[in-house]
């Protein structure tokens, strides 16, 4: 997979993990509609970083999506002050209108929670992916596929909120996805 690690301003090297190995579990993937990766892994939860001037410890998807804001979109205004409030969902609704596809890991780690649910994440799709996405979303695959539940949140209009969401086994979950649009391009000819 080719990403770009944006905790850390590099390429993202490491192979994908494992039940037992979380140190490459995504905890939050941007993909654009051009199929450019941004992923950020566990391994950066803990970490001291600054966020427009703040430092911080790393420790939610605030954080995250606050440094990859900073580094990427920082001349998007909104976006900018939505991360100074701390207002996490108006920078995925915005991700979502700009066409991007999210991946986000939900796993609580900590305490039985874990051995009650296992590995949990979301995969939010807007209405229109392209072909770059698809290849992107598909290479991503290896890096999800250990996940017991992904719920699958396909969106029809994303300000009011209409989509198709379902919850699938990370091992099926992408072509399974794959599977539904082909099938919907299918019914529209």
């Amino acid at each position: 997979m080719e990403a770009i690690d944006f905790m850390n301003q590099t390429l993202y090297q490491k192979l994908p993990g494992s039940l037992d190995d979380i140190s490459s579990h995504p905890k939050f993937v941007l993909i654009r509609p051009d199929g450019t990766i941004f992923y950020s892994d566990l391994s950066n939860d803990g970490k001291k970083i600054t966020v427009f001037g703040q430092e911080k410890i790393c420790d939610s998807h605030t954080d995250y999506i606050g440094k990859l804001v900073e580094s990427y979109f920082s001349d998007h205004d909104a976006m900018v002050e939505d991360v100074k409030k701390g207002n996490l969902y108006g920078n995925l609704i915005q991700f979502l209108l700009d066409g991007n596809i999210i991946f986000n890991n939900i796993t609580s780690y900590q305490g039985p929670l874990f051995f009650l649910h296992g590995t949990c994440g979301q995969l939010l799709i807007p209405p229109c992916s392209t072909e770059a996405q698809d290849e992107s979303l598909t290479s991503l695959s290896e890096y999800i596929d250990y996940f017991k539940e992904i719920e699958v949140k396909e969106y029809h209009d994303i300000l009011n909120n209409i989509k198709d969401s379902y919850r699938e086994d990370g091992r099926v979950a992408i072509n399974h996805y794959f599977e539904r649009k082909s099938e919907n391009k299918a019914h529209k000819h």
